[in-house]
């Protein structure tokens, strides 16, 4: 594909070459600030500075004022003619993440931006999520509470990619931050084993295809709103009903997307219990994890959620009182099967338990005080 029909695409004009002194001064601002505001990931200042400071840079005016467009089909940075370029913001930093982001295979091909396989085409929503977190964290991050089509939530970035960041903000809730990092960074595998491994079945693909869905239905939603601008009267309501029926859209992936997330990572966390310290960082969890919602009016999923687990929390502290540490399942115990946690919950169930002496029934009574 030829690059003016490239720049042609993304609407660019008034294109002007970047010379060496303004490319070094954004290579220097990019590589200092990624390796200042993540000093975990080890990354080389020197070698970050060489790989940017090679790309072709040119600032151009932006038909939709967007502070830089990052074009993979030719390795080129545009950013926009008014942009301060000794303070570079959030946006374009984003642009030139996509640019470490690449993998080639030995003929210069584009085979993968992070998250993003392109050659799958999947993961292009949870790689725009990530690449905007990282260069939101880049800078001071601050959490705000917004709305969107009727969901309250709080999110690092409320202009870009909102839902897609709030959604794998919850996901990173269970694998860390580290993960997330260095597989947007260098295209690798770590996040998903991790969440693969935070998560029940194979839900980490669902979810992946799921945001992607997410994000294609919010590009409609963009066209058919700009479309509007310039209806007229006789066109402009069928145009409105699609526009609602977007947004409702909208929401059913969002949702299902948080309920996959909620399901099969807090059941994988029941699973993990042992003790009464696992349960206590499980109701630890159980709190925390609230303020992470994505919420919409009438939203009761994850509160109907918690009413299940707490009838199950209560069996397995009697599990734990009756057994000690839940290593194995005693004889006496089997095992429930249960479409909330899977198809095998680790959840025992007594059906039979053998009959306590008088001294004994008084040994349990005490632990139980003391156990609660």
């Amino acid at each position: 594909m030829g690059t003016s029909f490239l720049i042609k695409k993304e609407g660019l004009e008034n294109i002007q070459k970047l010379d060496t002194l303004q490319i070094n001064k954004i290579a220097s601002f990019i590589s200092n600030t990624l390796c200042e505001a993540f000093p975990e990931l080890h990354l080389s200042q020197s070698d970050l500075f060489i790989q940017i400071s090679r790309l072709d840079m040119y600032k151009a005016k932006m038909p939709d004022g967007a502070s830089a467009k990052y074009v993979y089909g030719n390795s080129e940075i545009y950013f926009n003619e008014n942009l301060d370029f000794d303070n570079i913001d959030i946006p374009a930093i984003h642009e030139c993440i996509h640019y470490i982001q690449e993998t080639k295979d030995s003929k210069g091909k584009l085979l993968k931006l992070g998250l993003y396989d392109l050659t799958k085409e999947t993961g292009l929503a949870i790689n725009e999520a990530a690449v905007q977190l990282v260069a939101t964290r880049s800078k001071i991050a601050r959490y705000e509470n917004v709305i969107y089509y009727g969901m309250n939530f709080q999110t690092e970035s409320p202009e870009y990619y909102p839902l897609e960041c709030a959604l794998l903000s919850q996901m990173v809730y269970f694998t860390g931050n580290e993960p997330m990092y260095f597989s947007t960074l260098y295209g690798n595998t770590m996040f998903e084993k991790e969440f693969r491994n935070a998560s029940t079945g194979n839900s980490y693909t669902q979810i992946v295809n799921e945001m992607d869905k997410l994000l294609y239905v919010e590009n409609d939603l963009n066209l058919l709103s700009q479309k509007l601008l310039n209806a007229d009267q006789g066109s402009s309501r069928l145009l409105q009903f699609q526009i609602e029926n977007k947004k409702k859209s909208i929401i059913s992936h969002c949702l299902k997307t948080q309920n996959m997330i909620i399901q099969t990572c807090l059941n994988r966390r029941f699973q993990d219990i042992q003790s009464f310290d696992d349960i206590r960082d499980y109701e630890n969890t159980l709190e925390d994890f609230k303020k992470m919602l994505i919420m919409p009016e009438n939203y009761s999923f994850y509160e109907d959620y918690c009413l299940k687990m707490q009838d199950k929390i209560r069996l397995k502290k009697d599990q734990i009182i009756k057994f000690g540490k839940v290593l194995d399942t005693p004889k006496e115990y089997i095992y429930e099967t249960d479409e909330t946690l899977g198809n095998n919950s680790n959840l025992p169930v007594a059906t039979s338990v053998k009959k306590l002496s008088k001294f004994q029934q008084f040994l349990q009574a005490l632990k139980d005080i003391i156990l609660g």
